[in-house]
């Protein structure tokens, strides 16, 4: 059983689960759109293959209501529902296992006129420009965490131990990517104090910013877009010139994580984030 979660771009959600409508065909979930390009060969025979990659593909999904009495208001909700000015994200349960393709825009609506006594039908198509569905988890964990252990006042017996607190994280994390392509790496850097030049180690890679942050201060170190922002305002021109945006990716099996700075480490806050790809659900 295949269940379909729309969820649009302002936070409201249409789904396909069997309850109002129930899921009849689906296209494009195993359907990737590899690319590959190639040039003559300038001796011999064939072809050279001069690249790859996985381009947009197309999603389509025909659902049928569950009964003919539900057929006008489905039509009027759908109708208000799926519009081209909205991105949608779609998520698809298939034998428990959940995966969502981002940012997805209306491609096509069909809703056939038909006998008013027979159920509604509906075909929603959408392109999906990631070519990957993504994992639901994202990881989203502060790397940089102490797990407290106990408060005050605290009393204990004479001659036995005591933990006050541990890091939830060491500051270089092995988190594995079995995903079917490289994911890319994000991380929010939360400065609780001063901290000078942070930097992002991450596959084979780092990014270091030349900036001080201030207490409150937020640096985003974005792999997939390649930007670094402090405070929502790009700092791309404080680069360390040695930072490489190339290796801030995860290849397939485990890859490591850290973060540093020359003064205040530890005084941030660094949440990674990171969603794995997948070919097909």
């Amino acid at each position: 059983m295949i269940t379909v979660r729309i969820v649009r771009g302002d936070g409201r959600a249409f789904t396909i689960d069997g309850q109002l409508l129930g899921l009849i065909d689906a296209e494009g979930l195993c359907a990737p759109n590899v690319e590959v390009f190639t040039q003559k060969a300038a001796l011999g025979d064939g072809d050279v293959v001069t690249g790859h990659r996985v381009g947009s593909r197309a999603l389509a999904f025909t659902a049928k209501a569950r009964s003919a009495a539900l057929s006008d208001p489905l039509r009027r909700s759908i109708t208000a529902f799926f519009t081209p000015s909205q991105a949608y994200a779609v998520h698809i349960t298939r034998e428990g296992v959940t995966r969502y393709a981002a940012d997805c825009r209306l491609e096509g609506l069909q809703i056939p006129t038909e006998n008013p006594h027979v159920p509604l039908r509906v075909t929603l198509s959408f392109l999906m420009p990631e070519g990957y569905f993504l994992s639901q988890d994202s990881f989203g964990k502060n790397i940089a965490a102490i797990e407290p252990r106990c408060g005050y006042p605290y009393a204990a017996q004479a001659g036995v131990g005591r933990i006050y607190g541990v890091y939830a994280f060491a500051q270089t994390v092995y988190l594995d990517n079995d995903g079917d392509a490289q994911a890319y790496c994000k991380a929010v850097f939360s400065a609780r104090g001063q901290v000078t030049n942070p930097k992002l180690v991450a596959g084979g890679g780092f990014v270091r910013v030349l900036q001080t942050m201030a207490q409150g201060d937020v640096l985003v170190v974005d792999g997939k877009t390649k930007t670094v922002t402090l405070n929502g305002v790009s700092v791309t021109a404080k680069l360390d010139r040695h930072s490489n945006f190339a290796g801030i990716v995860f290849a397939l099996g485990t890859n490591t994580v850290s973060f540093t700075a020359d003064v205040g480490a530890n005084l941030l806050d660094v949440y990674v984030y990171y969603n794995k790809r997948y070919i097909g659900i």
